[in-house]
């Protein structure tokens, strides 16, 4: 009896440790921080946002000198972007994300989970 308690507390364990690996991909986490470049803009009402399959996962006022940082939950097969005003353009050191047509979303391939902007040019 002793063997057997002891043999289920160790597979209890075993399959503790195991079902929280961080490399899973229903642990994915979208980190996104830059500086936006604006003129006129209001900020108190201007919101950046992470979202993944349309539904928001976070969101952030921006900063009085522009800087802003997000982090939310996402899938693993990409995020966006989105901004309440237009993006005229935007400098990051990864490749692949591209601006939507009607430039108020960047799209972020899978596979990039951080993201660091140089700068986001809102074109208002």
């Amino acid at each position: 009896m002793n063997f057997f308690l002891k043999l289920m507390t160790f597979l209890v364990l075993i399959f503790g440790i195991t079902s929280c690996r961080s490399d899973s991909q229903e642990n994915s986490r979208a980190y996104v921080e830059g500086k936006i470049v604006f003129t006129n803009i209001d900020l108190q009402n201007y919101l950046l946002k992470i979202t993944d399959q349309d539904k928001i996962v976070a969101e952030t006022i921006i900063e009085s000198d522009g800087s802003f940082k997000l982090s939310g939950p996402i899938s693993g097969e990409g995020f966006s972007i989105v901004s309440t005003e237009k993006i005229r353009s935007f400098n990051t050191d990864k490749t692949g994300l591209t601006l939507s047509q009607d430039a108020f979303k960047i799209n972020v391939p899978k596979g990039i989970t951080y993201l660091k902007f140089n700068e986001i040019v809102l074109e208002k």
